[in-house]
């Protein structure tokens, strides 16, 4: 009977590995290579650059946003081979010129399934299983992935020291303009991109009843929009 239940567990654990590498493989087959890129978005008196850089083998993304009262900043090494594999985040809120300082960072353990947080004097460590993104990859990996119009998919995203299950859905604007949006009761974030460059044209945010319209500088030739 032993000998039975040892030989199941063995034919189950061969087929789950099975299924979970057709699935990677099916995934990745639905990905597009990246490029280096950088984008600088613009909202009034505010600036909102990317930058996606590749070094030394990894990927580097950044974002800066710059407003005459505080500037905030993130950078996320990840790899990539067909999937997304972040190793660390650094995000930095600098507020009126250095009057308040807030630093977070994450570490990501992907053998141990282990992500150590810290923010100032708080260390924690979470627990995750599957993939794991932050803001930035999360819409990289949406701008790659082949989706289906009106297909949803659910992604593990890192915020606020927490992993969130953030949904998404993708709709098409006009014949070259793919629309992600991210499914929320509160709040709203939407982002326009090419579907056959994947450049990204511009980003709306809606927070606490305000209206944010980042739109790409290069789409306006350069000149700031009203």
């Amino acid at each position: 009977m032993r000998l039975m239940e040892k030989i199941l567990n063995v034919t189950r654990t061969n087929l789950i590995y099975k299924i979970s590498l057709s699935f990677l493989i099916v995934i990745a087959s639905n990905l597009f290579p990246i490029n280096e890129e950088s984008y600088t978005f613009v909202y009034r008196e505010s600036e909102f650059k990317v930058n996606l850089t590749n070094v030394n083998e990894e990927w580097n993304i950044t974002y800066e946003i710059s407003h005459p009262f505080f500037k905030l900043s993130q950078d996320t090494l990840f790899s990539y081979r067909n999937l997304i594999q972040i190793s660390e985040i650094k995000r930095k809120l600098i507020v009126m010129g250095g009057f308040r300082k807030i630093e977070e960072s994450y570490k990501i353990d992907h053998e141990r399934k282990k992500i150590k947080y810290v923010k100032g004097q708080l260390t924690e460590t979470l627990q995750y299983d599957g993939a794991i993104y932050d803001d930035l990859t999360a819409h990289l990996y949406l701008r790659l992935l082949n989706m289906q119009t009106d297909e949803e998919i659910t992604l593990n995203v890192l915020e606020r020291g927490k992993i969130r299950q953030k949904k998404f859905v993708k709709t098409i604007s006009n014949p070259d303009t793919i629309k992600i949006k991210e499914k929320k009761e509160k709040d709203k974030f939407e982002l326009f991109f090419k579907d056959s460059s994947k450049e990204i044209l511009k980003v709306v945010q809606n927070v606490n009843g305000k209206e944010f319209i980042w739109e790409n500088l290069q789409t306006f030739g350069g000149v700031t929009p009203n």
